[in-house]
């Protein structure tokens, strides 16, 4: 918890990830000069007071004041250096630098696929939304939506119907239950999956919340699902942050006559997406076992399966180059082809991972 306290602190967030990046701990921090804080960390004269003064009875009173309230509401915290942060969201753009959490954090180890909608569902959609979180359960895939009415509720509660396993991104402090008539939903998935938030205890729902609630929903999914959205929407924004991060867009087509589905069939028409009609297609794209969720490699060439162990954490085309001795033109045409075969995936900042 120490990296914690410069949350507590009021320290701004790009800050804390540019010191985690480049300080060992937050007791080496203390340890920098003003200058060097100021020129190097862009932090200003108030930011750098309340460090100094971090080590005073005040602070520390506020601090465990702080601590105090997490434990009362049941939440814990993780930041970017803990072990349990997950790989998949340190890779967009602007991870967040905490998150808060209640149930299982163990979730975030296992793959996930999100699943979102307009709030206001038809009767097809919510059928569309049950049929397709059925089969993602039944394989073993952890769900992942926003706890909104409508499609994000009828996901969740399915997943917990067939005793699988969510996870709930929320766009407002743990301490504080939206829609409220999710309540009981939201003690179900606490107790049986996982509320996350990047947003401290006591921040209210706003607008402005959701579309950043909405990129860690694709940050955490290695695709997501669009069930029904109309024209415009917070699901069409979900839809643009996936294109943007290189994560995958699955969309099930609508009555063409609903405005339900008016934007479903145009992410389709623009070729935005891929269109799915059961979880099958998903487990396909992925070469997931639908049986129990397992990946089945591609067969692969001695070059080919040589830059897949290479993998096992994200790497840019000139690690590969040092690490493997392939010349560049050679090491290309393998990615392409490892591309092709499903095996891995190109990521923000020209790097390379698995896909599985």
């Amino acid at each position: 918890m120490n990296w914690y306290k410069l949350r507590v602190l009021g320290i701004r967030d790009f800050i804390i990830r540019s010191l985690m990046k480049n300080v060992k701990n937050f007791s080496e921090v203390l340890l920098l000069d003003d200058v060097y804080l100021r020129k190097y960390f862009k932090m200003e004269d108030t930011e750098i007071r309340k460090l100094r003064e971090s080590d005073g009875n005040a602070f520390k009173e506020e601090f465990d004041r702080e601590v105090a309230l997490l434990i009362k509401n049941k939440v814990k915290v993780i930041n970017l250096t803990d072990e349990d942060y997950p790989e998949d969201l340190k890779n967009i753009s602007q991870p967040p630098v905490f998150l808060y959490y209640r149930g299982n954090i163990k979730l975030l180890k296992k793959r996930k696929i999100g699943i979102v909608g307009t709030r206001k569902a038809t009767a097809y959609g919510v059928m569309a939304c049950e049929k397709i979180t059925e089969g993602l359960v039944d394989s073993g895939i952890v769900t992942v939506s926003g706890l909104a009415l409508g499609i994000d509720t009828t996901c969740h509660k399915r997943t917990l119907e067939k005793n699988g396993e969510t996870v709930a991104v929320l766009g407002n402090g743990l301490d504080i239950v939206y829609p409220r008539i999710n309540k009981r939903l939201y003690e179900k998935i606490a107790e049986k999956g996982l509320l996350l938030s990047e947003f401290p205890l006591g921040t209210e729902p706003t607008n402005y919340n959701f579309p950043l609630r909405n990129r860690i929903i694709v940050g955490l999914s290695r695709g997501v699902v669009i069930v029904e959205s109309q024209e415009t929407g917070g699901s069409l924004i979900t839809a643009g942050i996936a294109l943007e991060e290189n994560r995958d867009v699955f969309v099930v087509p609508g009555d063409i006559f609903s405005p339900s589905s008016e934007g479903c069939n145009n992410i389709i028409k623009r070729s935005q997406g891929k269109l799915i009609t059961s979880a099958a297609d998903i487990l396909d794209e992925y070469g997931w076992d639908s049986k129990a969720g397992n990946y089945m490699l591609p067969r692969m060439t001695e070059q080919e399966s040589r830059i897949y162990q290479e993998l096992v954490k994200e790497k840019s085309i000139d690690e590969l180059i040092i690490s493997t001795g392939y010349k560049t033109s050679d090491l290309l045409s393998v990615l392409m082809d490892l591309e092709i075969k499903h095996a891995i995936m190109s990521i923000a900042g020209g790097k390379y991972r698995r896909k599985n």
